[in-house]
């Protein structure tokens, strides 16, 4: 893995090797990911490798991967990047990365990959949206314009990665709204 030319690649080969290394060589894989100089891929094997570490380094990398996902400047990767650490936070550090993945999310100019990113969230997003609905709803109302304008099947398939966003926000009767009306816009869809 430390061969591999491409950071990207070498993060992803990092990272699907942890559950197959012994404590030792899941150190040495731990300094083969902080040695990766793009940030993305950096933070990506980062939380790929997290879940193996013994506890003590486990926190470790966390906060390396975490520093390392708030260092990207890019915005689209930046916030896919702390997406990809919340799971395996602490509930504060979690909720405060998922807020920063949606301020990054927010940031991308580009409409398309402003949905992908926020529909890329949206599952992580439900339990924070109940408890702070507003921060939620101004991320709904800012997406859904860009999620007109997608293909049908892009839609369909951003609608079923939103769906716990939308229950959160406006509960069932929300998911049924929403489906009722793309199977009114359907009708008229080629």
């Amino acid at each position: 893995a430390r061969q591999v030319p491409s950071s990207w690649q070498r993060a992803m080969a990092l990272a699907g090797l942890a559950s197959h290394l012994p404590e030792g060589l899941l150190v040495e894989a731990l300094v083969a990911a902080r040695e990766i100089q793009d940030g993305y891929a950096c933070a990506r094997a980062l939380a790929g490798l997290a879940p193996h570490l013994p506890e003590g380094l486990r926190e470790q990398a966390l906060k390396e991967a975490l520093a390392a996902a708030r260092k990207i400047e890019d915005a689209d990767n930046r916030s896919k990047a702390l997406a990809a650490l919340a799971p395996h936070l602490s509930k504060g550090e979690r909720e405060q990365a998922l807020r920063e993945a949606l301020a990054a999310a927010r940031k991308i100019e580009n409409a398309n990959a402003r949905a992908w990113v926020l529909a890329a969230l949206a599952p992580r997003l439900a339990g924070w949206a109940r408890k702070v609905p507003q921060d939620a709803y101004e991320a709904w109302k800012t997406t859904l314009p860009a999620l007109a304008a997608r293909t049908r099947k892009d839609l369909l398939s951003d609608l079923r990665a939103l769906s716990p966003l939308i229950a959160a926000l406006g509960g069932p009767e929300a998911i049924a709204g929403a489906f009722r009306a793309v199977q009114d816009v359907g009708r008229w869809w080629p």
